[in-house]
């Protein structure tokens, strides 16, 4: 018969402490800051990866309901980010060009930069501070537990599970399995950010190496997320302007390449970093 979360359990303390450092600084009714949205982002990040640490005794079932919780937590703060994340890699690729080409691209950064300035204002502080508290509500009475919950085997699952999903898309090259690769090698990521305080020199070089893959992992992410909605572009608004969709097509075809190079990276690091079979980095 499964248990309720137990008092003492680490993984929930740890939780409630991230949370609370979070909402210190935060006043009532008073808008966030840009700065104060983007700690509350990593804290919903950490949360869902301090989540999986219970993997290993927990049902799936359980788990997803708490996980929901925190993601509509998040997706309450992120309505600028795909409009702005998309602006902003469209103006670091257009530097990439040559100055001729970027005279060419010019068309579609107004159209994108249109979308970000039309985007939403930030939420008050105290829908923050409900939110946090209803998933911490949430997370104790859904955790149901087979076994007492341990941070080394739920840090083992992660990089297992991580492991499986990096050769699983270096093997089928479907941009897929990349995206679901990078949600659970920045859960194991952050688990040992959040888990491992005394590392060792050749702890910090591995974990240096994984964030290198996240942030590469999230590149591709992002340029996937591009490549869509350009290909909308190209279907619907950019058929009315010829400048728009020339500048779309230039576009298109350069993300393609800038994905090919992103999978070589990552395959790259893959066998750098999931060459054993279970966690090298002890907690």
């Amino acid at each position: 018969m499964d248990k309720p979360l137990p008092k003492s359990d680490p993984i929930f303390k740890s939780a409630k402490k991230r949370v609370a450092k979070v909402l210190k600084p935060i006043a009532d009714d008073v808008p966030l800051t840009e700065e104060q949205i983007h700690e509350v982002r990593v804290c919903t990040k950490k949360l869902r990866a301090l989540l999986q640490l219970y993997r290993p005794v927990c049902s799936k079932s359980a788990l997803r309901s708490v996980d929901h919780s925190i993601r509509n937590l998040a997706r309450a703060f992120s309505s600028a980010r795909d409009a702005y994340v998309q602006y902003a890699m469209l103006e670091r690729m257009t530097r990439a060009f040559n100055e001729d080409n970027q005279n060419n691209l010019q068309p579609l950064l107004d159209h994108y930069r249109i979308h970000v300035d039309q985007e939403d204002v930030i939420p008050a502080a105290v829908d923050v501070r409900e939110g946090f508290d209803e998933l911490l509500h949430i997370w104790r009475q859904k955790i149901k537990l087979k076994a007492t919950p341990n941070f080394v085997d739920g840090l083992n699952y992660a990089y297992k599970h991580a492991r499986k999903l990096a050769y699983d898309a270096e093997s089928s090259d479907d941009d897929e399995l990349y995206h679901e690769c990078r949600k659970w090698v920045k859960y194991y990521l952050y688990q040992l950010q959040m888990l491992v305080k005394d590392k060792r020199p050749k702890d910090k070089t591995y974990i240096r190496s994984l964030e290198k893959l996240g942030i590469c992992l999230g590149d591709f992410h992002d340029r996937c997320v591009l490549e869509r909605s350009l290909n909308r572009l190209l279907e619907d608004d950019a058929q009315h302007n010829l400048d728009l969709e020339s500048a779309g097509l230039l576009m298109v075809t350069w993300l393609m390449e800038q994905k090919r190079q992103d999978k070589e990276t990552c395959q790259h690091l893959f066998e750098k970093l999931f060459s054993r079979t279970h966690n090298p980095v002890k907690l």
